[in-house]
């Protein structure tokens, strides 16, 4: 029998996702819901403020939690005014003791803290390698649902020649940036860079950005891990809502990074892309 999961869920599809599979593969799950929702499609789960962090310790420790996943969106808080348990302000005094606290940098003190309460934190990598029923894929691994062939999502439509220079440009700069621990995703149009990923999340940086084109269509998204990127937290992924989101919003496709970035429901993800006529290309 595999241990109970403990899900710390943010926004998006990938909480759902993962927890499906794992149920799948015969172990049982308990969400802690940061993004408001009381229920995730039977599975139970708990809300929480985001600074009850005692609250979600005693809630897996109740239910006999040994790993814990962190996945979803979530919007990065103001820590002088966010309100807290007491385990949450023991923890949120050891974030502003630091002098740099870009995203890794505050996910690994969050990480840390939690595995200091006795559990331990796991990659998504770990749920998609059990292989039964897998519905996401990524670039690299082992098992059904952790894809190691290449190109396993193809589109209708492909890149033109100005799209495949600004998938250049998009790589060369989430590249640069990412050492700096600075966003995953970049928007560039014409050879211009409209936008880069940051607190607001993927599709608020897609709804940015068409309005800054000078054209009423057209650009790429190019989303990529980070070069120090820690697998257990921050995964970047993409889903059904991204690709239908740059389809609102005029763009012409999406180029991801081939060994970091998780497709979720990659057969919904491949028909939603020919549906819109959207592009969709490995880096």
């Amino acid at each position: 029998m595999i241990p109970n999961l403990g899900i710390v869920a943010g926004e998006g599809e990938l909480p759902l996702e993962l927890a499906k599979l794992y149920k799948l593969s015969g172990g049982q799950c308990f969400i802690a819901s940061i993004s408001g929702a009381k229920t995730l499609d039977g599975f139970p789960c708990k809300p929480f403020a985001l600074g009850a962090v005692g609250g979600m310790i005693q809630y897996f420790k109740e239910n006999k939690v040994e790993n814990i996943l962190l996945i979803g969106g979530i919007n990065r808080p103001d820590f002088f005014t966010l309100r807290v348990d007491l385990t949450g302000g023991a923890l949120i005094a050891k974030i502003l003791k630091q002098k740099i606290l870009g995203d890794d940098n505050l996910l690994r003190i969050v990480s840390d803290y939690i595995e200091s309460k006795g559990f331990k934190i796991i990659s998504p990598a770990e749920i998609l390698s059990l292989g039964a029923g897998t519905n996401a894929e990524i670039g690299t691994g082992a098992g059904a649902g952790f894809e190691t062939r290449a190109g396993q999502i193809t589109s209708k439509k492909v890149p033109s020649e100005q799209d495949m220079a600004d998938i250049e440009i998009g790589k060369n700069i989430a590249k640069s940036l990412g050492a700096l621990d600075v966003g995953q995703s970049v928007i560039v149009a014409d050879g211009y860079v409209l936008g880069v990923e940051a607190a607001e999340g993927t599709d608020n940086l897609i709804q940015r950005c068409a309005e800054l084109r000078e054209k009423p269509t057209g650009g790429v998204l190019v989303k990529m891990s980070k070069s120090a990127q820690d697998m257990r937290l921050d995964v970047p992924a993409i889903g059904v809502e991204t690709i239908r989101l740059l389809a609102e919003c005029g763009f012409n496709g999406v180029a991801i990074e081939q060994n970091g970035v998780i497709v979720i429901s990659p057969e919904s993800t491949k028909q939603m892309l020919d549906k819109a006529g959207v592009f969709f290309s490995y880096i």
